[in-house]
This record gives structure tokens, C-alpha cells and sequence, in this order.
């Protein structure tokens, strides 16, 4: 698994959100810090657990379909992830 800083048009894209990091099937992209914090590392390891849980299709679907019912803080992948590696 890769940890590397994300790609210019991810890194646009994050920066638009808000977002800190990504988690795709392949690795890991960072855009607010590199190296990255070790508790965002350990959030975003939790999400490839659960890629693998679900699958890269599984888990995409299930990402965007619980974004759309309970948005980011209520979502299930991420309270899962922010209990378990104790970042937010």
C-alpha cells in the first residue's frame, strides 16, 4: 500500500472539500500534510480495511449512498474509522 501526496487534480479537489486525504483501492493520497499525521494515516488505514470488507465496488457504493442519507459526520464508514483509529 502507498501513502504519497495526491496527485495535482486530487489535490484540487480535496482542497475544494476540505477533505485531508483519500482512500482509493490502490493507496492512500494525502493533500493537508506530508508526511501525513499519524492519526490521519491510521483513519484512512481503517478505510481500506473496510475496502476490503466490502470491495472496491461494495465500498464505493456504500461511501456515496450513506454520504447522500446521513452526510459526512453521521456517516457509518467514518464514525467507524474516527472510533477506531481515534482521529476526526
Amino acid at each position: 500500500m502507498t501513502h504519497r501526496p495526491a496527485p495535482l487534480p486530487i489535490r484540487w479537489w480535496l482542497r475544494a472539500t476540505g477533505y485531508a486525504a483519500i482512500t482509493m483501492p490502490w493507496r492512500i493520497a494525502y493533500y493537508a500534510t506530508w508526511p501525513p499525521d499519524h492519526g490521519l494515516v491510521a483513519h484512512e488505514e481503517v478505510h481500506l480495511e473496510q475496502i476490503e470488507r466490502y470491495g472496491p465496488w461494495g465500498f464505493s457504493a456504500r461511501y456515496l449512498w450513506w454520504l447522500f442519507l446521513h452526510g459526512y459526520e453521521n456517516h457509518p464508514l467514518e464514525i467507524e474509522a474516527r472510533q477506531r483509529s481515534g482521529y476526526r
